[in-house]
């Protein structure tokens, strides 16, 4: 059974369907395209020897994980009241991403115009998932 659809769960599907979208998006293009999601970081594979390793990190922990993320967070969108737990779940996950990205700043110092973009970004997701999870109206 899914939850009459009110103005307030309206708004909490299409703040999950964006973040799911824009998640999942990020986790194909880190699972199909790898050496580029390490160019947009900045990063570079060092040693031809272990370009594998690198590049199954880059697959693994932004292509797969993200892509999952995106997809539980679309379904939650299926039924924002119904899957509020799953709306909360994926705010947290991006805020834990943003605590890790400020833990890095406090310990190693600024880290350029990009990762205060990439910290900014975070931090809009959890924010757009906890309002998500916040207006999904219980029946």
């Amino acid at each position: 059974m899914t939850a009459p659809v009110t103005a307030s769960s309206s708004n909490a599907r299409w703040l999950a369907v964006v973040v799911g979208a824009f998640t999942l998006v990020l986790g194909l293009l880190a699972l199909l395209y790898p050496e580029r999601m390490l160019g947009w970081l900045g990063f570079a594979i060092l040693s031809p020897t272990n370009a594998a390793a690198g590049l199954g990190e880059i697959r693994a922990t932004y292509g797969g994980l993200f892509a999952v993320i995106g997809v539980v967070t679309l379904l939650a969108a299926l039924d924002p009241p119904m899957h509020r737990d799953r709306l909360l779940l994926v705010a947290l996950l991006w805020f834990g991403v943003a605590g890790g990205r400020l833990l890095g700043l406090m310990v190693d110092g600024n880290p350029g115009l990009f990762g205060w973009i990439y910290l900014a970004v975070e931090t809009a997701l959890g924010g757009a998932m906890l309002v998500a999870w916040f207006t999904a109206s219980e029946y």
